[in-house]
C-alpha cells in the first residue's frame, strides 16, 4: 500500500512541479525523495504490525547518536547536496554562462546536484564543490554576451604615449576578434621602474571567439605596430648596475645601453 502510494504520489509531483518551472533534475531528485521517504516509513509502519514488540519511536531514539555521527562525517556532502539543490531551484546563472569565482573562471558545462563543471579558458575542465559555488561571490557573465578583455604593456619613458595609445587603438578597431561597441580603450596606470604601464581594455564576442586566442591576436597585433612606428616596449632604455659594496659616491657603478 505505501509502495503503491509513493508511487502516485511521485507522479504527482512530477506533473504538477512542470508548471511551477523547475529544473528537470530537481524534479527528479525530489519526487525519489518523496517516493524514498513513503516507502521507508511504510517499512517501518509493517513491522509494527509483524512485530508487536517493535516501536518506531525507540528506533528513532537508539538512531539518534549515530544519525549524529554519520551527519558530521558527511557534512560536506550534505552542503555541497543542499547547495546543489538551491542552485538548481534558484538558477543564479544557466549552461554557457561564463563565471569568475576567487582565482577561477569558465563556462559552465554542467549543472549537477553535488558539484557544478566550468570549462576554463584553457579547454581544462574544473569541478567545483556546489558547497563552494553557492557560499562564494560570484561574477557571472550571461551565455552569449560579450566580454571586457584586459592586456597590459610598458613602453619606455622616451616613447610618446599620445602616439603609442592612438596605434594601439587603430590596431584593434581592425582586428576580427575584437568589437567596435563597446569601443576598445587604452589609459595609463602606473609609472613604475619598468617604464610606462598602459593597461588596454577591449572586448569580445563569446559566441565567436575564445578568450585565450582573441588576446593572443590582440597583444600580437599591438606588439608589431609599436615596433613598426619605432615606440619601444619595456625595459627602459637603460639601467644602472652598482657594486653592492661601494657607495655611489665610490662609483664602482656602469652605465649599460640596453
Amino acid at each position: 500500500v505505501f509502495w503503491l502510494f509513493a508511487k502516485i504520489l511521485k507522479s504527482a509531483f512530477f506533473a504538477t512541479s512542470k508548471r511551477a518551472k523547475l529544473d528537470y533534475r530537481l524534479r527528479v531528485l525530489i519526487s525519489r525523495l518523496i517516493g524514498a521517504a513513503i516507502f521507508v516509513i511504510g517499512i517501518f509502519a509493517a513491522l509494527t504490525v509483524i512485530v508487536p514488540s517493535f516501536k518506531f519511536g525507540d528506533l528513532i531514539a537508539g538512531l539518534g547518536f549515530t544519525s549524529f555521527i554519520v551527519g558530521f562525517a558527511t557534512k560536506d556532502i550534505l552542503n555541497n547536496l543542499l547547495s546543489g539543490v538551491l542552485i538548481l531551484w534558484k538558477q543564479p546563472f544557466h549552461i554557457g554562462d561564463y563565471i569568475f569565482i576567487k582565482d577561477k573562471q569558465g563556462k559552465v558545462e554542467h549543472i549537477g546536484v553535488r558539484a557544478t563543471s566550468l570549462r576554463m579558458d584553457d579547454g581544462e575542465m574544473i569541478i567545483i564543490p556546489n558547497g563552494e559555488m553557492y557560499s562564494e561571490p560570484l561574477t557571472i557573465r550571461g551565455a552569449g554576451t560579450q566580454r571586457r578583455m584586459k592586456h597590459q604593456i610598458s613602453i619606455g619613458y622616451e616613447a610618446d604615449i599620445k602616439q603609442a595609445k592612438s596605434r594601439i587603438l587603430q590596431v584593434l578597431t581592425v582586428l576580427e576578434s575584437v568589437t567596435n561597441e563597446p569601443k576598445p580603450e587604452v589609459y595609463v596606470t602606473d609609472l613604475a621602474s619598468e617604464g610606462v604601464k598602459l593597461s588596454i581594455y577591449f572586448w569580445i564576442d563569446t559566441n565567436k571567439h575564445k578568450a585565450m586566442k582573441a588576446v593572443d591576436e590582440a597583444a600580437t597585433a599591438i606588439k608589431e605596430t609599436l615596433n613598426k612606428f619605432d615606440i619601444e616596449l619595456y625595459p627602459p632604455d637603460s639601467i644602472i648596475v652598482q657594486n653592492a659594496d661601494k657607495s655611489p659616491s665610490e662609483n664602482g657603478s656602469k652605465k649599460i645601453e640596453m
